[in-house]
């Protein structure tokens, strides 16, 4: 980082995770080398940086400026550090980048480094804030193109050093995919932890009474949508209904019957979300396979009017799917005149 700093001759942005004050301190002390003040720019990064102090951390740094002093400081000689390494809306990087920021204001020639690997699922949004800034003039430094990235994660031995320290009785590891607990789980079994627990979502654990800890119940889990006011779950039929509608269309077929049994006229057709040219062509097709269908049906019985329901959307869908590759939402009207 001080290398990168030292050939930087314009405004230097720098993002992080704010929990890593490591990197934070190593910020601090790479604007002072090169001579530049320090200002931090979003809440979580005073509240680290404040946390940080009274824990004993962070004393021999430089005191960082308030934000809305360093519009008197030239380009070259500051440094901000911010929030937003990850591309989120409301994280101090992305206002900078749309200039909605109240106190900071980024042009062509500063330089933004993103100290931070990708958080898997995020790739879209950083590269579009990536390719932002680019489009604007500014330099880009990321991990891909400079070894600019220090984990704040501990790897093997600083984890077989806490084991060391804690010699816990129980681990529940709870953060990662299921081979990243897995081998933690294997790395616990090592350092003779008695009780390694693997869990997944919604598992209640009992700590105690008991002999040991141990997975005792499953708790209701997963994601809610607000669907308008109303709370969902995540396979609600109102979702995958107006998924089906967004994807196939939809078809609506109204068939007046006479008192006698008979087809009133012909069927009522209506259809959106259809790549349709020849409607009319397409309309006669669908009439007459509606006919087709109706005729095995006894229409004087209202006991068979569910069954011929069902035997029309099969009919509407199987239509449109040879005619347009799509197999829509279908709805039935049967209206007795």
């Amino acid at each position: 980082m001080l290398k990168i700093l030292e050939r930087l001759n314009k405004r230097i942005i720098i993002t992080s995770f704010a929990s890593n004050v490591a990197r934070m301190e190593t910020a601090f002390y790479c604007a002072e080398k090169v001579g530049r003040q320090i200002s931090l720019v979003g809440r979580s990064m005073h509240r680290i940086y404040k946390a940080a102090r009274q824990c004993g951390y962070l004393k021999s740094v430089i005191e960082p400026l308030d934000s809305r002093d360093t519009k008197k400081i030239s380009r070259d000689k500051i440094v901000y550090l911010c929030t937003g390494s990850q591309g989120e809306p409301m994280g101090a990087m992305n206002r900078i980048a749309n200039y909605s920021h109240p106190d900071i204001f980024i042009e062509r020639g500063d330089a933004v480094i993103f100290s931070s690997k990708i958080i898997p699922g995020n790739e879209k949004k950083l590269y579009k804030l990536h390719n932002q800034l680019v489009k604007e003039g500014i330099e880009v430094i990321s991990e891909e193109s400079e070894y600019i990235h220090v984990s704040g994660h501990p790897n093997r031995e600083d984890l077989r050093d806490m084991y060391n320290w804690i010699k816990p009785k129980s681990v529940i590891p709870v953060h990662g995919e299921h081979r990243h607990m897995f081998e933690h789980i294997n790395f616990a079994k090592e350092m003779q932890v008695p009780y390694p627990i693997k869990v997944e979502n919604g598992d209640i654990v009992r700590l105690f009474p008991g002999k040991k800890p141990e997975v005792y119940d499953k708790a209701p889990n997963g994601r809610l949508y607000v669907d308008g006011s109303i709370s969902v779950e995540e396979d609600a039929q109102s979702i995958k209904e107006r998924k089906n509608l967004s994807e196939n269309g939809f078809i609506e077929a109204t068939i007046l019957i006479t008192p006698k049994g008979n087809i009133h006229k012909k069927p009522l057709l209506t259809f959106k979300g259809l790549p349709i040219y020849e409607k009319e062509e397409f309309q006669i097709g669908l009439e007459e396979e509606i006919k087709k269908t109706i005729k095995t049906f006894s229409l004087k019985s209202k006991k068979q009017e569910i069954n011929l329901v069902d035997a029309l959307k099969s009919t509407c869908r199987k239509f449109t799917k040879q005619k347009t590759g799509k197999r829509p939402f279908a709805n039935i009207n049967l209206v007795r005149i």
